[in-house]
């Protein structure tokens, strides 16, 4: 009895956080500060936080851009994607009327890591380029456990992209002339292909009215424990059906060996996670495939494999008298087939309140706004 009443108060604490981890709670940096770290910890050291702040304030001055990074602890169940974009367009990271902001954000207990860039920022190539700083400094850094490293490695990279990115470099060639888009751009009649009859398309956006709170840390308990369910059911012993021994379950780098080129994409896009069971005596490897509980990509109709990424462009900007249209195109990572569509967008709803304004007069973001490009990642 006292066993399960233990359980009952370890998930109701881990359901806790969800009822005070919300946007609206993260602090707005200062006028001319740009990194915010809110965990409990503080696990950014003054070093990282003076080169973030550095890098930010010098592509700010230059007019080129603006680079946000926050960390936080938990995002408490919200998808960690949902609750970036949310905080990207509440604070109006980048220049308005240029939309140059670009978002780092960072859910530490969570394992979570997400790009947000802004629509002006946000052609193939920016996205190309975002997806190489997730997978090749920021997930690599928080795998090491070096949260520090992480973060000074995706704003340098992110840096990279704003002033490489074809909003601050117009005379440079368009991304549609690589090869792989050529050939694969021509529209698709069938369900990942090009839409000809606009339907309602509505960018992740929202704010949780705070009479939620209650629900939210109710979900926070069940999502807790379906949580520790799946670890514990993952981590189960295994036994060889040949000769009975029990398998050994190998790490990251070692079940790689395993592992087809489609299938380590997706580990490292943090869309699959893949455990390798291993028996020695029959060199037999059994490989079990979990799905990220939130991600940003999908499965590949072509390949099948979780490894396309939605990008869109403004069409038509939506205003408060009518809506506007968005392009959506669809990008396999692994075989690289890209489709696209067109969705119309509502109409801009006024805010009943100002207070979002005189707010981000105190800070330095200009009024950006993001679609939802970029990337995600987890470790």
């Amino acid at each position: 009895m006292r066993a399960w009443l233990s359980w009952v108060v370890l998930f109701c604490a881990l359901g806790t956080p969800a009822l005070g981890v919300t946007v609206e709670k993260v602090p707005r940096p200062p006028r001319g500060t740009w990194a915010v770290d809110h965990t409990s910890t503080r696990v950014l050291t003054q070093e990282t936080k003076a080169e973030v702040e550095r890098i930010a304030t010098e592509l700010n001055d230059r007019g080129l851009g603006q680079l946000a990074v926050v960390v936080v602890d938990t995002t408490s169940g919200r998808p960690s994607r949902e609750f970036a974009l949310d905080l990207f367009n509440r604070w109006g990271i980048g220049h308005a009327g240029r939309d140059d902001g670009v978002l780092l954000f960072v859910a530490l207990n969570d394992r979570k890591a997400e790009i947000i860039l802004g629509d002006g920022v946000d052609e193939p190539a920016d996205e190309q380029a975002s997806d190489a700083v997730m997978a090749e400094g920021i997930v690599p850094g928080f795998k090491r456990r070096d949260p520090n490293s992480a973060v000074r490695e995706g704003a340098r990279g992110l840096k990279a992209l704003i002033e490489n990115s074809s909003l601050n470099n117009p005379g440079a060639a368009a991304p549609s002339t690589e090869p792989q888009a050529v050939t694969d751009a021509v529209p698709d009649t069938g369900a990942q292909g090009f839409t000809p009859e606009p339907e309602m398309y509505r960018p992740e956006e929202s704010d949780s009215p705070s009479g939620l709170g209650f629900v939210a840390g109710g979900a926070g308990v069940l999502g807790a424990a379906g949580l520790a369910g799946r670890a514990v059911y993952r981590r189960r012993p295994r036994k060889c059906g040949t000769c009975g021994t029990p398998r050994v379950r190998l790490d990251e780098r070692a079940d790689d060996d395993h592992l087809d080129q489609g299938q380590r994409l997706e580990e490292s896009m943090g869309s699959v996670d893949y455990d390798v069971w291993w028996c020695g005596p029959c060199e037999d490897a059994l490989v079990d495939r979990y799905g990220a509980l939130f991600t940003s990509h999908v499965r590949c109709d072509r390949c099948k494999y979780v490894t396309v990424k939605k990008t869109s462009r403004t069409l038509r900007a939506a205003t408060y008298d009518h809506g506007g249209e968005v392009e959506v195109t669809r990008n396999c990572h692994h075989c690289h087939h890209t489709s696209t569509s067109r969705h119309s967008t509502p109409r801009r709803t006024r805010s009943s309140s100002s207070s979002s304004s005189s707010s981000r007069s105190s800070s330095s973001f200009g009024g950006g706004r993001s679609s939802g490009g970029g990337s995600s990642g987890s470790w």
